[in-house]
């Protein structure tokens, strides 16, 4: 998520006779480091913003970048790291997968996809978009917008398998009249609203912002709500009773509840159990919670099986280690997984690949 912010400003100060090369996954199977949608910026001076291979396919990538810069052309470059010796291309991959990487032009008059990657994440909204692998659709780009808008689909099937995986959620690669077609969904850099803003909230936020997420911060203590102790973030003075309401928490925001302050986190649960948010993290023991959540309960506050599994008190997942610093990886950790869907076990357990495949 980061990595997308960051090729966004790198490319939009570019100048408008600079062009920059877009490396991006648009296929991957087996294991692989990242997903379709990772990307690469090269700049004008070499300089990459991005990495889709760990490392290791990055010097690579960029004599690819180069040829493509002298030609000012699309090409599609394919590892298959399949094979039993690993020393592949002399890059060592390690990962026992295959990997599509598109490279393609890009500048202020021809932006590529980024036009659209730009408004999506400005808008804190989900879109589809279709890529052609092949010629003569190689390096062609088709978006499907939030509000249903397309941005020249080439026919109806494409059309339709756009919105298909805007409303699963999940990528495909498809067939099509001008050769094969990869569709990726876009989402928003992840929100989370922290309400609390004491010492121990400052390596939540930094790790958070690390991330790429978007992070905002509530505290009715003005000692704490200085925004020169959160760069990055917003930081608003509100009273707990109006917090909830006043940080539009939505279904697309996580929180965390740790001002620490008894009646401040009842008035916060208050507001939070009822909304939207997929995730309400209390700090504290067990007993706190349940405490609370039964003095709630006596003053009349309904809530339903559904909102109270939202809760996780004490939040975090359990690492181990102590201080501010170890809790924040907890915190953060719990979030991350929750979002992803995951349950933050062991990947040597995991059956199955890593990540989730693409749709048939």
């Amino acid at each position: 998520m980061r990595e997308l912010r960051d090729i966004l400003d790198a490319f939009g100060a570019l100048r408008g006779d600079q062009t920059a090369i877009l490396a991006s996954v648009v296929h991957t199977a087996g294991s692989t480091y990242r997903r379709p949608g990772a990307r690469l910026l090269v700049l004008p001076g070499d300089e990459m913003i991005g990495l889709i291979g760990g490392g290791c396919l990055e010097g690579d990538l960029l004599e690819h970048a180069l040829r493509v810069r002298a030609s000012d052309e699309p090409t599609l470059v394919h590892y298959d790291a399949t094979a039993e010796d690993d020393l592949v291309w002399g890059l060592g991959l390690g990962c026992a997968g295959v990997v599509d990487v598109l490279l393609e032009p890009v500048s202020p008059a021809q932006p590529g996809p980024l036009t659209a990657l730009t408004a999506w994440r400005a808008t804190r909204e989900t879109g589809a978009l279709a890529t052609g692998l092949e010629d003569p659709w190689l390096g062609r780009h088709w978006a499907l917008h939030p509000d249903g808008r397309v941005d020249g689909a080439p026919d109806d099937d494409l059309r339709a398998a756009l919105a298909e995986c805007l409303e699963s959620g999940r990528g495909r690669q498809l067939p099509a009249a001008g050769g094969r077609v990869s569709i990726e969904i876009a989402r928003p850099p992840l929100r989370l609203v922290i309400f609390g803003a004491g010492p121990d909230a400052m390596p939540v936020a930094r790790l958070a912002l690390e991330l790429g997420w978007e992070v905002e911060l509530s505290d009715p203590r003005p000692a704490y709500a200085q925004p020169e102790r959160f760069p990055g973030a917003r930081v608003v003075c509100v009273p707990s009773g109006e917090a909830v309401a006043q940080m539009a928490v939505r279904d697309d925001t996580y929180t965390i509840v740790m001002t620490h302050h008894y009646l401040h986190d009842r008035a916060l649960l208050a507001g939070l159990l009822p909304s939207a948010t997929p995730y309400i993290g209390l700090l504290g023991p067990r007993q706190r919670a349940d405490d609370l959540i039964a003095e709630l309960l006596e003053e009349g506050v309904t809530m339903t099986e559904k909102q109270l599994e939202r809760l996780h008190g004490p939040a975090g997942l359990d690492l181990g280690g102590d201080g501010p610093e170890a809790i924040a990886l907890s915190l953060i950790a719990e979030i991350q997984a929750v979002a992803e869907g995951r349950s933050g076990g062991w990947l040597r357990a995991r059956k199955g690949p890593i990540h989730d495949p693409l749709l048939p």
